[in-house]
């Protein structure tokens, strides 16, 4: 049993544990926010190599992480985080629109941001700089990509900006292993020995998106991009 504290100390212990429940559910797959539907792009990558094992998935799963979620998204959910008006916001949504190179990618961020906009309601009280930005994006004058929407909700949730960002990055991590599970390509516990393996990729990603400027915004995951785009072949996931 924990030890009783009294004062300062134990109002920060509280903050510090609901701060971490709230990051849980906030990366929880449970969380009916549209993730589930989206490969993005590795039902079709997989289709296209079909010879492709554990080790080249995690190679695959490690370079999109390192090359993609964290100088795109990461810095996005890092400067969502951070901003100090609604209006910034609404400006971040249409830089992550347009630094979405592919129609598929747009739309998995859109759709996924806008139902965690929705859910947000019932997660957090919106304070004055979220609750207009929320607004925005359930109206539809604002896009409300998912790392832009993530960063806005998890400051207001109390969830610290470096945590912010480990819990996009490895979220990203997370799902494509996910998918290749559901795909038949991996099994359970495979996927996830490749996810302990990639925590010292998932960090340090984690730890240059939280120093990086939005004009070094990039996305270099060729691959998945392509094979995102040929829905032709895709039978299980939207992208």
């Amino acid at each position: 049993m924990r030890p009783t504290r009294t004062g300062t100390t134990v109002t920060f212990m509280v903050r510090d544990d609901v701060a971490f429940l709230a990051a849980l559910q906030l990366s929880d797959s449970a969380l009916p926010v549209g993730r589930l539907v989206h490969s993005h792009g590795l039902e079709s990558w997989l289709a296209a190599n079909p010879s492709a094992d554990a080790a080249a998935i995690a190679e695959l799963v490690e370079t999109t992480v390192i090359e993609s979620v964290g100088p795109l998204d990461g810095v996005l959910v890092a400067h969502a985080h951070q901003a100090m008006t609604s209006d910034a916001l609404i400006a971040l949504d249409v830089l992550a629109t347009a630094s979405k190179s592919t129609s598929p990618a747009r739309e998995a961020s859109a759709s996924c941001g806008r139902r965690l906009a929705r859910v947000a309601a019932r997660l957090v009280e919106p304070d004055a700089l979220l609750a207009p930005y929320l607004e925005a994006v359930r109206s539809g004058s604002s896009d409300g990509n998912l790392a832009v929407v993530e960063g806005a909700v998890a400051r207001a949730l109390g969830i610290s900006r470096r945590d912010a960002v480990l819990l996009e990055v490895r979220g990203a991590a997370s799902a494509l292993l996910s998918a290749a599970v559901r795909l038949g390509r991996l099994s359970a516990l495979p996927a996830q020995t490749i996810l302990v393996e990639l925590h010292g990729a998932i960090a340090e990603t984690a730890a240059a998106a939280l120093l990086a400027d939005l004009e070094g915004l990039r996305s270099n995951a060729g691959e998945l991009e392509i094979a995102a785009l040929a829905r032709a072949h895709a039978r299980l996931f939207t992208t």
